[in-house]
């Protein structure tokens, strides 16, 4: 064997390394004898191809020796290492055959630009289930189902939404209990909703039955607008006042309608009903807020006579953020004054009015108390006060159970009474326990 072949060879053994440096010396002593002895081109090509013989023989004799190394070290042996040029180039055929099928994908795989999928047209269905167990001093005890609500909201487009709520009440009669279609931001904070909605008169009209705080609708509204309260067909406009601030919220509604409802009465433009309402929000602090209200809706009466409600309300919210799932205090008072006219062209003046206070005893428990007290607005002389205090227990979110006794007392009854009522509700799908 050659001297510089010897080298070579006992180097890379001691090393136990890769023959880099070999191939070097290899290239230096090759170029060197030929360059001193000017062999001709057949024999330089010879000669690289038996450097390159030699670079793949003397690369598996190194790894024997290391993995011999390895196992006499008490390891494992290494794994070859991969031919990382080879690795590359069979990435890159693979990639150009895989781009020569799926440049052009498919039509059924091709992406849907601007276009929703089949779900995103269905409306978010709801359902709110509301049954009533009743026991009184004066009628008898019956279980009552109260209201069973079907509610679809969508989002239409960027601009306007729609919710349709179908309400089946005791009896089997079913009603459109609201069906609009609503532009929230229209421009400069304004609003716009068509179509048949529960007004915004004071606070409780515009809540459904199953938000309410208590079991039903305070007496004077019930008195004033009828067992279904202020819901009519027309067009409402709300504006957020500019002179809102960081602090305080001052909005302007104003509703023209159709006189649908048991107090009112018309079926042409002439004989629409108008609503008014101011709602004014001051942030106390960050656990406190205070709400203001005035209302006004004026129309025709069913008798034939004109019809006027006017009403205030005040709410005093207490609510500590970091205690707010176990604190709570409510303290609200709504005042009306209704001014009938009958078909003589009488004029009678009744009063009305509520107040309530609710706190969290826990978690999911509240209790609260409600007075009531109303004048015919017919008949201002017969009068009827009511107090009631009840008690919520909520399961979860979607299922509530509220007991409240009621003790009603007044020259509209022949005798006082007593009711106990039991009231399970619970909701379906993303339209809960709603309020305004």
């Amino acid at each position: 064997m050659p001297r510089w072949r010897r080298l070579c060879w006992s180097w890379t053994a001691a090393r136990g390394r890769r023959i880099d440096g070999c191939l070097a010396l290899l290239l230096v002593f090759g170029f060197a004898g030929t360059a001193s002895a000017q062999v001709p081109s057949t024999d330089v090509a010879e000669l690289r191809s038996e450097l390159e013989r030699l670079r793949v023989e003397y690369d598996g004799r190194i790894r024997d020796l290391e993995n011999r190394l390895a196992l006499l070290e008490g390891g494992s042996a290494p794994q070859p290492e991969p031919d990382e040029l080879a690795d590359i180039r069979a990435a890159a055929r693979d990639f150009a055959a895989g781009a020569q099928t799926s440049a052009v994908p498919a039509v059924e795989d091709a992406p849907r630009v601007g276009r929703r999928s089949l779900n995103q047209f269905n409306p978010e269905v709801s359902f709110t289930g509301n049954v009533l167990a009743r026991s009184s001093s004066r009628t008898r005890e019956q279980f009552e189902m109260q209201e069973f609500e079907l509610d679809l909201q969508a989002s239409l487009d960027p601009y306007s939404r729609t919710r349709v709520t179908l309400a089946v009440e005791e009896g089997g009669a079913l009603e459109i209990e609201e069906a609009y279609i609503a532009y929230p931001a229209l421009s400069r904070g304004v609003g716009l909703t068509v179509g048949k909605f529960r007004q915004t008169f004071g606070v409780l009209n515009r809540q459904h039955l199953h938000a309410l705080p208590q079991i039903d609708y305070p007496l004077v509204l019930l008195a004033f607008f009828g067992d279904d309260g202020l819901g009519q067909t027309g067009l409402s406009l709300e504006w957020l006042l500019p002179v809102s601030s960081r602090t305080s919220t001052h909005e302007l509604t104003l509703q023209v309608t159709d006189s649908e409802n048991e107090a009112f009465a018309g079926d042409s433009f002439d004989r629409l009903a108008a609503l008014v309402h101011v709602k004014n929000f001051w942030e106390l602090s960050a656990a406190t807020y205070f709400e203001w209200g005035f209302s006004g809706i004026s129309g025709d009466s069913q008798s034939g006579g004109s019809n006027r409600v006017w009403g205030t309300d005040l709410t005093f919210h207490w609510q500590p953020p970091s205690r707010a799932k176990y604190r709570e205090i409510t303290v609200r008072a709504e005042a009306l004054l209704s001014e009938r006219h009958d078909s003589a062209g009488r004029r009678h003046e009744a009063l009305g009015g509520y107040a309530y206070v609710e706190g969290l005893l826990r978690r999911n428990l509240s209790a609260g108390v409600r007075y009531d007290k109303f004048e015919d607005p017919l008949e201002p002389q017969f009068r009827l006060w009511g107090i009631s205090p009840y008690l919520s227990w909520w399961q979860s979110e979607y299922v509530r159970l509220r007991a409240e006794l009621q003790h009603l007392e007044g020259s509209l009854l022949d005798e006082s009474e007593d009711r106990f009522l039991i009231q399970m509700t619970w909701a379906a799908g993303p339209h809960k326990h709603e309020s305004y």
